[in-house]
């Protein structure tokens, strides 16, 4: 008995080296209780002519979903400032809804994608009365008349660039929950302009027609000021941030096309749709 156990055990070394390596590698051995593919989907399934089936390459199939991919699309979005956001800072103001158009190239791995956007919105402004919040016309302040491009002749806009993270938790395989947010820069181009306006019987919560200049059929006159009907450029800042927060739906149409639907603020309000393609 003495001498058996030894020979028991050499065998069991033996054993244990052709079925998976040396000692340290031990869990091998119970990577042979691990059910083929043919096994686990109870149908006879030969690898070695299936070789495209998922279930023989598992580890393959991992590597795919989490493949880069890249992308390029349009977007499509309505932006828009409330009348009651502007009336934060002014007595009276006229909201503005301006349609955006852009381009985006997007990184994707998995349900990530990074993005990469340029757009450009003009921007349009209600033309009409503009009181500064704490004036009062109907004591001697003045007001704002704001031309709309049309009647100023320079048309308002600006140019945006922004990276913008997303993130989507899927409902089924062709739709998804669509969120996330960035940061990026915008350029202001062109310019918004208006007379400066002296008001003849009007107040704040009825400015017109006292506040509305002759040009436009009012009875208000121009400030001094700089003086006549001088159009007036308003102070803007070149430059601003950008800040981004996303929320909607992702269609997936097919593996490479993507259809989104969404809203949320891009410094402004905004709805929109978007489409991209990856290669």
């Amino acid at each position: 008995m003495r001498l058996a156990l030894p020979a028991v055990c050499a065998s069991l070394l033996v054993s244990a080296a052709f079925a998976g390596g040396s000692a340290v590698a031990g869990p091998a051995l119970d990577a042979d209780k691990t059910p083929r593919p043919e096994q686990a989907s109870g149908e006879d399934l030969d690898c070695a002519k299936a070789t495209t089936d998922a279930r023989c390459h598992p580890a393959t199939a991992v590597e795919a979903a989490d493949d880069v991919e890249y992308g390029v699309g349009l977007r499509l979005r309505s932006v828009w400032v409330p009348k009651a956001i502007l009336e934060l800072f002014l007595v009276r103001a006229e909201g503005a809804q301006n349609i955006g158009y852009g381009v985006d190239l997007t990184r994707r791995r998995g349900t990530s994608e990074l993005q990469l956007g340029f757009e450009y919105e003009r921007i349009n402004v209600g033309e009409g009365v503009w009181i500064n919040k704490n004036d009062n016309v109907a004591t001697g302040s003045e007001a704002d008349y704001v031309l709309s491009p049309k009647h100023s002749g320079h048309q308002l806009g600006w140019f945006t660039v922004e990276f913008t993270f997303i993130n989507h938790t899927e409902i089924n395989k062709t739709l998804s929950v669509r969120y996330g947010g960035g940061l990026g820069v915008g350029v202001i181009l062109g310019e918004l302009d208006h007379y400066n306006i002296v008001c003849n019987g009007a107040t704040n919560s009825n400015p017109e027609p006292g506040c509305v200049p002759t040009r436009f059929g009012g009875t208000a006159d121009y400030s001094p000021d700089p003086g006549g009907e001088t159009q007036v450029a308003y102070n803007l800042p070149p430059v601003f941030p950008v800040v981004n927060a996303i929320l909607g739906l992702q269609i997936k149409p097919s593996d490479k096309l993507t259809i989104n639907i969404e809203g949320g603020i891009r410094t402004l309000p905004f709805v929109g749709v978007s489409s991209s393609y990856f290669f």
